[in-house]
């Protein structure tokens, strides 16, 4: 299933690989807030393996030609049809709800490119922002606190809100949103 971006009206999630990662970090590098976003890059977006199949789907997103942060889809178990996402949004670019507006696209990577039946995000309870940008997001539901579950800036664990949306949600909402897989 090799594809190199998901395309969803003007967002464009363009997929991280081996071949591109240092484009792609020297790409969020000029950027005021670009110690955060290229540990984050580092850390979370790259891609991953297990057992020779991609778990990690990490992607930069584009509005129109503007570069405008992060989003990602985990497999978390291929066996349990699990996976979970987040997205990372550049500073200037915050509050204009690029976050929800990705999801479509990485809905329809787990739901119809791998076949799985949950996908779940969260955040941490002091993060209001992300908890805001989830609960725009159609489909999720809150699930409940895991308590102590995340860690905050300060190294302390912190509870953390649980949202997930199922593959028959995203079936009534979602289905005849029109992604184009480009190759």
């Amino acid at each position: 299933m090799p594809f190199q971006a998901l395309r969803s009206g003007n967002i464009t999630l363009h997929l991280i690989t081996e071949a591109n990662a240092d484009e792609v970090l020297d790409m969020f590098a000029v950027f005021p807030d670009a110690d955060e976003l290229l540990k984050e890059i580092k850390e979370n977006y790259l891609p991953e393996y297990e057992d020779e199949q991609r778990t990690q789907y990490g992607f930069y997103t584009t509005v129109g030609d503007k570069l405008a942060g992060l989003s990602l889809l985990s497999v978390d178990s291929f066996n349990e049809r699990r996976g979970s996402t987040g997205a990372d949004t550049l500073l200037h670019m915050r509050g204009k709800g690029i976050a929800p507006m990705s999801k479509p696209h990485l809905f329809y990577l787990g739901f119809e490119l791998l076949g799985l039946n949950r996908i779940e995000t969260g955040c941490l309870v002091s993060n209001i922002s992300s908890k805001r940008s989830i609960e725009k997001t159609a489909g999720f539901q809150f699930e409940g606190i895991m308590r102590e579950s995340g860690l905050n800036d300060k190294g302390d664990l912190e509870d953390q809100y649980l949202f997930s949306i199922l593959r028959k949600d995203w079936q009534k909402i979602y289905y005849s949103v029109k992604v184009e897989v480009i190759h």
